[in-house]
């Protein structure tokens, strides 16, 4: 028994030795991440980022054109009242850049965060784990950290990845507290997720209703930063968002949940015959809906193939099948955007009783995809 829990505490620090490597191998130590921007606003006492706007963009007759040329403008930023703003949820830099900046008066390296919340998320995962499945094996431990798409998330990280790696962190600690019945503080990060990423609320609808009440300030915290921004508490930056065609607001409908949960779940890699022997491409043999944006992705069943051989724990794989059907009516399909649902549905699955001799062999695939799509990086250029 020392032995078998000696080899899981070795499996999980591993693990954790490979996303620093991983999460730095293949990007720079930039100071000039857009969370860092965030929060030298923040520290200066405003919520808007400190990049003066192009006077040629504000003085277009609409700045918010897709075919605006780069050079004029801050792609992915929310431009309001002249003013450049991140659409995306403040959580990351209230967590992890504004106490580095408060603390050591740098910029906190957008890989060191996202290793950081990426690290923070496996280990309440391993929790909830122990508790969920206490005679999971070693092999279990390492299909947890590996075989769910953080390696690829790893490879390229930029503000994406930092909001969705801090979301996926908020919910894997809310569920780890939430197994370990501590509701109200499971509540909190519940609403850290929402102040994250807003649609991660989801999970508290599949939550103990004993958790709601510690999510009320952060949920009310997000509502009155969005009305401080952009004057009204409903409005999270993307109708003011400078970005490319079909990217300034999701286009919901159920014409789009076929293609996109194909994609999502089924959409197979490109195989090759050097190393690291797959890619992932754009190119779809299915028809896609007008409107519909999509980048290269392979798709989830491929990466965690064992989650087809599992019974999962229920309230896991609600949540995540109800996040994974919310990005599916969106009209927006990425590879990044399956760390929302599949790391939690993965510890799902590895929560509940599968036949052993075949969970194992397709674990074994799952990894060496996972680690394979990490090398090879999201635009096919290792």
């Amino acid at each position: 028994m020392n032995w078998f829990k000696s080899s899981r505490y070795f499996v999980i620090f591993a693990v954790l030795v490979y996303y620093l490597w991983a999460s730095t191998a293949f990007n720079d130590f930039s100071p000039n991440g857009y969370y860092n921007y965030l929060t030298r606003g923040f520290a200066a006492g405003h919520l808007y980022v400190p990049i003066e706007v192009n006077p040629l963009l504000l003085a277009r007759p609409n700045p918010y054109d897709p075919s605006v040329p780069d050079d004029l403008k801050m792609h992915d930023m929310a431009l309001y009242k002249g003013h450049y703003f991140l659409y995306h949820g403040p959580a990351p830099a209230l967590l992890a850049f504004l106490p580095y900046r408060l603390l050591s008066r740098r910029d906190l390296p957008e890989s060191i965060a996202v290793f950081l919340f990426v690290s923070l998320a496996f280990l309440a995962n391993a929790l909830s784990l122990a508790k969920l499945n206490p005679k999971a094996d070693p092999l279990l431990y390492l299909a947890l950290g590996i075989a769910n798409c953080i390696p690829f998330l790893l490879h390229r990280i930029f503000v994406y990845e930092v909001a969705i790696s801090c979301g996926y962190a908020c919910l894997s600690v809310a569920f780890a507290l939430h197994f370990y019945h501590r509701y109200l503080l499971a509540g909190l990060f519940f609403g850290l997720a929402f102040l994250s990423r807003p649609h991660l609320a989801i999970a508290l609808l599949f939550a103990s209703p004993r958790c709601w009440p510690g999510a009320v300030v952060p949920i009310l915290a997000s509502l009155g930063y969005n009305y401080l921004r952009f004057d009204s508490p409903f409005e999270f930056g993307l109708n003011y968002l400078l970005a490319g065609v079909n990217q300034q607001s999701p286009n919901y409908a159920l014409a789009n949940l076929q293609p996109s949960l194909h994609l999502f779940l089924l959409q197979p890699p490109v195989w090759l015959t050097r190393f690291p022997w797959i890619e992932i491409s754009s190119l779809t043999s299915i028809a896609l809906p007008p409107n519909f944006f999509h980048e290269n992705i392979m798709g989830a069943l491929w990466l965690s193939p064992f989650l087809v051989c599992a019974r999962p724990q229920a309230r896991l794989a609600a949540t995540c099948f109800g996040l994974l059907l919310f990005l599916s009516s969106t009209g927006w399909v990425t590879q990044r955007y399956l760390i929302d649902f599949l790391p939690l549905l993965v510890l799902a699955s590895l929560s509940g009783k599968a036949p052993p001799r075949i969970q194992r062999v397709l674990i074994l695939v799952g990894l060496a995809l996972n680690l394979l799509l990490h090398i090879q990086g999201p635009y096919n250029a290792p």
